[in-house]
């Protein structure tokens, strides 16, 4: 055999076999990040049989019923992760402006439900409102120009821009106005609507576990300051 013959031959398996390694390479990491993508219920989804907005509409109750000396809400470390949680779902809060670093312990099997940027109106807060399309405006309103971000184990949740929901009218009822969460002239059961980006995780596997979420909007007339919150939560499951 011709040596030059011999010589193609070698530096055609020679290019052959490095393009087969780096295309293997190119599908073990694209395999690799599609395995690090969070679990995220798609928005039309209705895990454990409710809707996103049905989910928001329970996370409301459950926030505004919790007298604040007891709220998550209030809570900047964590000790109070496990207030009032119960069922298949635990909601992780943000704050009411400002940053927390909080420190939970969650029973394995629960999916976890995210309020990210989200605007509340009710009856108790806004009296003059009586409607509930004004009062769905209302919270939409808050939320213009809102921007959000969210990541588990430093992996970002994809289209997240994407997860706005409103909620149907929502029963709650307020705790004194000593307790309430938010300001109120007095106790007692209300209408209210709400809107913003919540996310849904599947449960997340034994072990520590690292999800951070922030929101803001631009000053506007009705808030000169704006809005920003930013949460990151260190999980441990088991």
């Amino acid at each position: 055999m011709d040596s030059r013959f011999r010589i193609t031959i070698f530096v055609l398996c020679g290019i052959f076999t490095v393009l087969m390694t780096v295309g293997y390479m190119e599908l073990l990491l694209s395999v690799n990040a599609a395995s690090q993508t969070p679990a995220v219920y798609p928005l039309g989804a209705k895990p454990y049989g409710l809707t996103y907005s049905d989910w928001g509409a329970k996370q409301w109750q459950w926030l505004i019923s919790t007298p604040s000396s007891k709220s998550p809400m209030s809570d900047n470390i964590g000790t109070r992760c496990a207030v009032g949680q119960q069922g298949p779902v635990w909601f992780l809060l943000g704050t009411n402006g400002g940053k927390a670093e909080r420190s939970c312990t969650i029973p394995a099997g629960k999916a976890l439900f995210l309020n990210i940027l989200t605007g509340e109106c009710s009856t108790k807060e806004y009296p003059n409102i009586k409607s509930g399309p004004d009062l769905l405006k209302c919270a939409v309103d808050s939320n213009k120009g809102g921007i959000v971000s969210a990541s588990v184990d430093g992996v970002n949740i994809p289209n997240i821009q994407s997860f706005r929901v409103q909620s149907p009218s929502i029963n709650v009822v307020y705790p004194s106005a000593k307790e309430s969460v938010f300001p109120v002239a007095e106790g007692g059961p209300a209408i209210s609507y709400a809107d913003g980006w919540y996310v849904m995780l599947k449960p997340l596997s034994p072990g520590s576990h690292t999800i951070h979420f922030s929101g803001s909007t631009p000053p506007s007339e009705t808030d000169p300051t704006g809005y920003a919150n930013d949460v990151t939560y260190h999980l441990t499951v088991k």
